[in-house]
């Protein structure tokens, strides 16, 4: 008998924790996924969370948004409670004609990137969690927010040291800004609940290869749970990073 879509991911998954529960043993002993920890002064960075990607019927929409959009709610109510920055990415072209010489790269041989319009309300924010005055959106061109925008400059003058990071899609900008914070000195922190992607299996398998290398995936619940008992973002100071020594293989 063929096997629904929803029993061929269940199925999947599972065959994924099996394999994830062997090789999390073997990346321990190998000195992989330590843990970065949370510094003291955070920022939420919701990773390409604008309609094209939030809500059906576009050729980049996600899925899984029941659980993510609520998620990030949680996240903003925390946030917004300590007086912690908030920052959006969105990404749009504005030639996107590829005949033309375009802002799109060669993306456009790739994904559909031409029907990302900055005039148009797919590029928007899902108004489900819309950007407060003073909350900072961001729009940028690659996978990674930090390259061509000034996401590095707004981190660094304000002094974070922590960024929380959700959004969309794990396989792409949500893994590819989480390597470059740690990269330029920044601890990432990906909340589980609060990621997707399009394809089922695709986002257990980043989570797991991020934890592992690039950040810390945390439950919705332990970051909830570090802004709360954090004071007012005023009155924190950043924490230094601590040199961790490797483990021996002999």
């Amino acid at each position: 008998m063929t096997k629904t879509p929803a029993e061929l991911e269940a199925e999947l998954e599972n065959l994924l924790q099996e394999v994830f529960e062997a090789d999390t043993e073997e990346y321990h002993k190998r000195g992989f996924k330590r843990r970065v920890g949370y510094g003291t002064r955070p920022a939420i960075i919701h990773i390409d969370m604008a309609k094209a990607w939030t809500q059906p019927g576009h050729q980049f929409s996600c899925s899984n948004m029941e659980t993510i959009i609520p998620a990030c709610q949680d996240l903003n109510e925390a946030a917004r409670a300590k007086g912690v920055p908030i920052i959006y990415t969105t990404t749009a072209y504005e030639v996107r004609d590829a005949m033309l010489p375009s802002d799109m790269g060669l993306w456009s041989q790739k994904i559909p990137v031409e029907t990302l319009d900055p005039n148009s309300e797919a590029v928007e924010i899902d108004d489900r969690i819309a950007p407060q005055e003073g909350e900072l959106v961001i729009t940028k061109k690659r996978a990674s927010a930090f390259p061509g925008t000034n996401l590095q400059q707004f981190l660094t003058v304000n002094r974070i040291d922590t960024v929380i990071v959700t959004g969309v899609t794990a396989a792409g900008c949500v893994r590819h800004t989480v390597e470059d914070a740690i990269a330029e000195g920044f601890r990432p922190i990906v909340v589980r609940e609060a990621v997707g992607d399009r394809v089922p299996g695709v986002v257990s398998w980043n989570l797991f290869d991020m934890d592992s290398k690039f950040g810390d995936v945390e439950p919705l619940e332990n970051v909830v749970r570090y802004l709360n008992e954090l004071p007012d973002f005023a009155e924190t100071t950043p924490t230094p990073a601590v040199p961790i020594a490797a483990p021996s293989l002999v």
